[in-house]
């Protein structure tokens, strides 16, 4: 049998259960073959491997008769080998061992198909998300199912991986022609430059309102605490527009101190918290980010090293935030051998919260690919300061996770001072639970009372009022934290109803730095902030035949249709893209000045993505300096020295033998770059 899985770890644990030892690149035994992909293996052509004439720009639509693939180059030696053992057993039993999920079948199937093979009556399909223990591969081999079982999910696979391809080209060009400035436009991260530039606006045009709270201060001569005074069951007291005479209001207000309260209703309501869940990589992003200020890209890096170099957690790409009901086993173990190397770990640890019925950690039916983001060993001395605060967070999560509840009363009580109505508000903790550690293992975001107990109501006095001028605040722009969260739980403008992600959790942290490197967004004080050249973009789309790809609830919408029927949504996203690209666009690109004046016409010269160019290009100047000249840069300062006439800075040059020279550069009469070299003194 030849097993074929996603990525190496996954294979060693495969040919640890089935004793097969690694020799020629793979593992084997005398009847088993253990081989692994590394992720995706293979990439879509490029247009103009299609045909020639792709190569140029306006040549559109761009539809293949049929998506063709390659071997990408920094795996080749791996896909070589794999697609060798495909052919070689093609006759034999195949297990396909991939990620239980949509992108899992499509690495297999990319494989498959490469090999030539299309006949999957002898091909099982391995479909496990729990830690893969030997008990746990046993059990999956011997539950297999064929491989044609999973056939939609395929065909949804590919019609995903396809649309985006035709989209993203296809738009991307087309955006591009209309503008003379290289423009990139795609299914998803256009939806997110949507969204960002909607809070912006909702943020710049927020008016606030002015509204007052009255804070009054209790007391039954032994302990003082505070209540706030509503006015006709209201939460905003006294707005500007209802206070008519401010000073009457105050009188009132003021004429109410002293007076004993009087207690006319109490209601008890029991509140349970329960431990946080178990890290995804989305929930660990935004912790990180809103602890330690760090990227998703860079969190999503850290966590990798832990995983693949360190060995002390889990796979990290994972939507999941519980373990599969197998894994109680594999979470004990775990425990165990932190509490080895911190003793402290302990006064945590009860036996009786780990087990199958705690459905908060052990769940099947809300496990996805992968289970949820755990500690598998002790980090190593050599950590950097970075990866100990990653692994913590994992580390510490894990710890709290199967605690107990936190039990409390919130108690609600209603006073009244001369007909003026006070509501308190108290709690009163029944159950510490997972709380004790709060401190120690996360930051607190519950909501917090006053922890009062045993009030002489008889007794209560007002004794202060303290009148608190607020404002309505908007929402907060976005950061790396807050868009993961939005593009994991996007909301329609209108109804406001949930739609599907945006993304998935695997790629969600490349929207923003893809964004950024485009131009469209720019980061302040982790804000995330539109820019011209975005605001742009999304006016020229919107207004376009194109105007889909900028429209949240229509790019989720194409997600469901692509579950539906992955055939005819793919049909459907062609006709698109042909109807799209028939009516031109107009974009008025702006440009920020540089100064930079261009020495053959006089207009400004502009950077573009390797080289310096005349913005007249199109009126018919050719004035052109590329960025790398012999090996050496040439910044925007040069620019403007060599359009002025000037010489500039000694460079360091090879020539085409590979042998260093130093010269300096400066345009000749035909305002070509002439070299210019120094006697040494």
């Amino acid at each position: 049998m030849l097993i074929l899985t996603e990525k190496p770890s996954v294979a060693k644990d495969f040919a640890k259960a089935l004793g097969c030892h690694f020799s020629k690149g793979f593992y084997q035994s005398e009847k088993t073959i253990i081989t692994n992909c590394i992720g995706h293996l293979f990439k879509l052509y490029e247009p103009s491997e299609y045909d020639s004439s792709y190569k140029d720009w306006n040549k559109l639509p761009i539809i293949p008769d049929k998506f063709l693939y390659k071997i990408s180059d920094n795996v080749k030696a791996q896909a070589q080998l794999i697609i060798r053992l495909l052919k070689e057993h093609k006759n034999d039993s195949i297990l396909i061992a991939t990620d239980a999920d949509r992108e899992g079948e499509i690495i297999a199937r990319e494989c498959l198909n490469y090999a030539g093979i299309n006949d999957f009556n002898k091909i099982k399909r391995f479909w496990v998300s729990q830690a893969l223990t030997q008990e746990v591969i046993i059990e999956g081999i011997k539950n297999a199912k064929s491989l044609t079982s999973y056939d939609l999910l395929s065909l949804q696979g590919f019609a995903r991986q396809h649309s985006d391809w035709l989209v993203g080209i296809n738009f991307s060009r087309f955006i591009t022609i209309n503008s003379n400035k290289k423009l990139p436009v795609g299914r998803v991260q256009t939806a997110v430059l949507s969204a960002i530039e909607k809070r912006c606006n909702e943020v710049q045009n927020f008016i606030p309102e002015k509204y007052y709270e009255y804070h009054g201060t209790f007391s039954d001569n032994e302990k003082t605490f505070t209540g706030i005074l509503y006015i006709n069951d209201i939460n905003k007291f006294f707005p500007e527009k209802l206070e008519r005479n401010v000073a009457l209001e105050l009188e009132k207000i003021n004429n109410l101190i002293n007076n004993k309260a009087e207690l006319k209703e109490t209601k008890t309501e029991k509140k349970t918290i329960p431990a946080p869940q178990l890290y995804s990589l989305n929930d660990l992003q935004k912790e990180a980010f809103n602890k330690y200020n760090l990227s998703a890209a860079e969190t999503l890096n850290i966590v990798q090293k832990l995983y693949e170099d360190y060995k002390c957690v889990s796979y990290p790409r994972t939507p999941s935030k519980v373990m599969g009901e197998q894994n109680v086993d594999l979470c004990i173990n775990v425990f165990n051998k932190l509490i080895q190397n911190d003793s402290s770990l302990k006064e945590k640890y009860d036996n009786s919260y780990i087990t199958r019925q705690n459905k908060r950690v052990f769940n099947d039916k809300l496990l996805e690919a992968h289970h949820a983001l755990i500690p598998l060993d002790i980090l190593p001395d050599m950590a950097n300061e970075k990866e100990k605060w990653i692994y913590n967070l994992i580390k510490n999560r894990f710890t709290i996770a199967f605690l107990e509840a936190c039990i409390k009363n919130i108690n609600t009580f209603t006073l009244s001072v001369k007909d003026k109505i006070f509501i308190v508000k108290t709690s009163e903790t029944i159950q510490e639970g997972w709380k004790k550690y709060i401190q120690k293992d996360s930051e607190n975001t519950e909501e917090e009372f006053q922890e009062i107990n045993n009030i002489n109501w008889n007794q209560v006095i007002l004794k202060d009022i303290q009148k608190k001028e607020k404002f309505t605040k908007p929402k907060k722009l976005f950061t790396e934290a807050s868009i993961l969260s939005f593009m994991e739980n996007p909301k329609d403008d209108i109804n406001q109803e949930k739609l599907s992600g945006l993304g998935t959790p695997a790629t969600r942290h490349t929207f923003i730095p893809k964004l950024q490197n485009a131009g469209y967004i720019k980061i302040e004080k982790k804000n995330i902030l539109i820019t011209e050249l975005g605001l742009t973009l999304l006016e020229a789309v919107r207004t376009s035949s194109i105007s889909a790809i900028a429209d949240i609830s229509t790019t989720t919408n194409w997600e469901q249709k692509l579950n539906d029927d992955p055939k005819e949504f793919m049909n459907n996203i062609k006709t698109y893209v042909k109807d799209s690209i028939k009516n031109n666009i107009k974009l008025d690109i702006k440009f920020s000045s540089n100064g930079i004046v261009c020495p053959v016409c006089g207009k400004e010269v502009r950077k573009g993505k390797l080289n310096y160019y005349c913005s007249g290009y199109k009126e018919g100047c050719l004035f052109n300096i590329w960025q790398k000249i012999s090996g050496a840069n040439i910044t925007e300062k040069d620019i403007k020295d060599l359009c002025e006439g000037k010489k500039t800075g000694i460079k360091h040059c090879v020539n085409k033998n590979g042998n260093n020279f130093d010269c300096r550069f400066k345009l000749d009469d035909n305002k070509k770059i002439e070299f210019i070299f120094e006697k040494k003194k």
